[in-house]
């Protein structure tokens, strides 16, 4: 007896042992501990440093884009650096430049905009944005924590043909018509909060998507509220690398994209409007880029430790989100933006999530070979049915560029003839690379 007792002990602390190596596996494998750093199609690539950080960029016009400057982490406890929101411009001469390196030195204009009217005591720390074309209005959600705490500020895009100076003045004309002019500045409008969005939405809501001026959807990429207001025994920026590592790890599905919507007309700088919220996707484990198409009748949703993209239909009357279909990816998704010019959705994210972690706590802000970021295009193509003569029409998605110039990419998106890509994860600046038609890439 005692020998059969031996014997089932053994098995049993064997299975334990191959449980183990298992998920370790697993989890190495999940964060691509086992794939080289493969670099391709980047020969063009060029990198500008004339700004810091971006977690999120988005278009605004065939000639400009709006990018925020905040790093994700490296947050410092009372540390007064709030962040703040550049344009770069001069996209519609991409096609004519004789290479990347000439566009990036003789047409791409970078300038910080300056805020108007925006309040006092409030920190600023951005993070996803939206454009609102309709009414040239910018969308942002600001992580202010203890200085202002969670909320969407809403910015009026002031845009004038040629660059008045530093300040920006209240009678300044708003052209929505020029799709090739530039933004000179923001004038803020209100901002959009509650006491649930500020308890229970602290610091994780990521990108939002706007239907209409009161109207919109936001993604929540962790599960529980961040606390920044003091540091512990460890810091609130390691907290942060163990929220990451936690959802990595796990893998619970406990993220979601919410609708709300509120009263616009009642909404003053003195005071807000209520809030409702409700949710109508769930099942991500990093619910975090989101975009959506030119009539509003598809969301898009990345999740990043998923390694999906998820495509909804919207119902307009009720505002749900159904028909859902997810993508699989071989590589780490972050923002993701919908290209009206082609149709298509792009984003920028972390070929190697390894690499990239362990360069970023190594090297501080430092450019290592190993570390490599790339550009994933998700687009409809027609193909054969598996069986029969039948075709049908289905989302594929390729990535199609890898490159170490631009370490820990949190976004990507096409300008025309260019892709640009930029870090919120401590890498200044924007990677600039000519787009290619053909990347010879397999599907993922």
């Amino acid at each position: 007896m005692k020998a059969h007792n031996k014997i089932l002990a053994a098995w049993c602390a064997a299975i334990a042992i191959m449980y183990g190596i298992s998920r370790v596996y697993l989890l190495l494998h999940s964060l691509d501990f086992f794939d080289g750093h493969s670099v391709y199609n980047d020969e063009g690539c060029v990198r500008t440093k004339a700004f810091g950080a971006s977690e999120d960029q988005t278009r605004f016009n065939n000639n400009s884009i709006i990018m925020a400057e905040w790093k994700v982490v490296e947050y410092k406890v009372g540390e007064d650096r709030p962040g703040a929101i550049y344009a770069a411009s001069g996209f519609q001469y991409g096609g004519n430049a004789k290479s990347t390196i000439e566009f990036v030195e003789n047409h791409l204009t970078i300038k910080e905009l300056p805020i108007v009217g925006y309040p006092e005591g409030v920190d600023f720390h951005p993070h996803g944005m939206y454009v609102h074309k309709p009414d040239n209005t910018l969308y942002v959600i600001n992580h202010a924590f203890d200085r202002g705490g969670e909320r969407i500020d809403v910015f009026q895009i002031v845009t004038k043909a040629t660059d008045v100076g530093d300040d920006i003045d209240n009678d300044i004309d708003i052209d929505i018509e020029n799709d090739n002019d530039v933004p000179i500045g923001l004038e803020y409008k209100y901002s959009i909060t509650s006491d649930w969005m500020k308890e229970e939405m602290n610091g994780i809501l990521n990108s939002l998507v706007v239907v209409e001026p009161n109207k919109f959807y936001v993604t929540q990429y962790y599960q529980k509220a961040l606390d920044r207001s003091e540091d512990g025994w460890i810091s609130s920026d390691q907290r942060e690398i163990l929220n990451i590592v936690n959802s990595v790890v796990l893998k619970r599905k406990l993220t979601f994209v919410w609708y709300c919507e509120y009263n616009n007309d009642k909404i003053s700088l003195a005071s807000s409007s209520p809030l409702h919220c409700r949710k109508v996707a769930d099942d991500f484990v990093m619910a975090n880029g989101m975009t959506t198409n030119t009539d509003h009748s598809k969301i898009f949703v990345s999740d990043t430790v998923g390694k999906t993209i998820t495509i909804f239909d919207r119902d307009t009357s009720t505002n749900d989100l159904n028909g859902r279909t997810s993508v699989m990816l071989s590589k780490a998704i972050d923002n993701i933006k919908f290209d009206e010019v082609s149709g298509n959705v792009y984003g920028g994210g972390m070929s190697n999530q390894f690499h990239c972690f362990r360069n970023h706590e190594l090297y501080k802000g430092q450019e290592v070979e190993t570390s490599t970021s790339g550009m994933v295009e998700l687009s409809l193509v027609t193909q054969k049915k598996k069986y029969g003569t039948k075709s049908e029409t289905v989302w594929k998605a390729r990535h199609i560029l890898s490159t170490p110039k631009l370490n820990c990419a949190t976004n990507g998106i096409r300008m025309n003839t260019h892709y640009v890509m930029s870090s919120g994860i401590g890498f200044d600046g924007i990677l600039v690379c000519p787009v290619v038609e053909e990347p010879n890439q397999d599907e993922l």
